[in-house]
């Protein structure tokens, strides 16, 4: 379990000798929002969103995706099928330099976005039948003070984050360096390179996500034992229609 707001609350206030609700309470929402912008943490992360692409159009509203931070993945997919391919964003940069006006394509799969605000905009007009799909990191808050931190891993990079910016309200310069450099690490004060609590919430997100490969091997009857033959129905996979022995 992580802690709730109030468990961290009342950490900070022993730390830092001092009651401050309302500046907490803010700096406990800023927090997450800090740890967010620099890492896309499995909890804040949604289900894929897919939105629908009119024909003919050269952007995408997706204002309808509520509280979207970062997107993680974007995809071009069909409607009523099964094919998809990833929509590569770019910056404002390159967009200005490559694509230039996007009605001046022609007609298709987008290849390229951009992200524009609540839009994103695509690279051709859009053939009929096509979503966009995309896989965002969301605005995460603190709901009540007995709500947990919204983000598991978070709650000691949290509990670090406010309790030094509590001592820089209260301008002890000295004891926020301090808890910064707990909270964040001591290269981030120098050269932005993530360290402390932070990065140690990092490093335990990412725990368990890697899954042991399985491979299809030609059948070796002197190994002994069985398996199972299975088709490759994965469209768009090197191995695709081919059938293969399992073990």
């Amino acid at each position: 379990m992580s802690r709730t707001r109030r468990e961290i609350k009342t950490l900070v206030e022993g730390y830092t000798g001092r009651s401050k609700e309302a500046l907490e309470n803010s700096l406990c929402d800023s927090a997450l929002k800090f740890a967010l912008m620099r890492y896309h943490f499995k909890d804040a992360q949604s289900q894929p969103s897919d939105i629908t692409i009119t024909e003919d159009e050269t952007s995408v509203d997706t204002s309808g995706v509520v509280g979207m931070l970062n997107i993680i993945t974007a995809r071009i997919v069909e409607a009523d099928g099964s094919r998809n391919k990833i929509l590569k964003l770019k910056t404002r940069g390159w967009w200005d330099e490559n694509v230039v006006n996007a009605e001046d394509n022609g007609k298709g799969w987008p290849i390229y976005g951009m992200r524009w605000g609540s839009t994103i905009l695509l690279d051709r007009p859009a053939e009929s039948g096509l979503e966009l799909r995309l896989r965002v990191t969301t605005d995460q808050a603190f709901t009540d003070d007995d709500t947990e931190c919204p983000i598991g891993v978070l709650d000691l990079f949290v509990e670090h984050y406010v309790t030094a910016h509590v001592f820089k309200h209260l301008k002890e310069w000295d004891s926020y360096e301090s808890w910064m450099k707990t909270s964040v690490g001591l290269r981030y004060l120098i050269d932005g390179t993530v360290g402390g609590e932070l990065a140690n919430a990092i490093e335990a997100d990412g725990i368990g996500d890697l899954a042991v490969e399985i491979k299809a091997e030609p059948h070796n009857d002197s190994l002994g034992g069985g398996g199972a033959s299975v088709e490759n129905l994965i469209e768009g996979h090197d191995d695709y229609g081919n059938t293969r022995n399992w073990f």
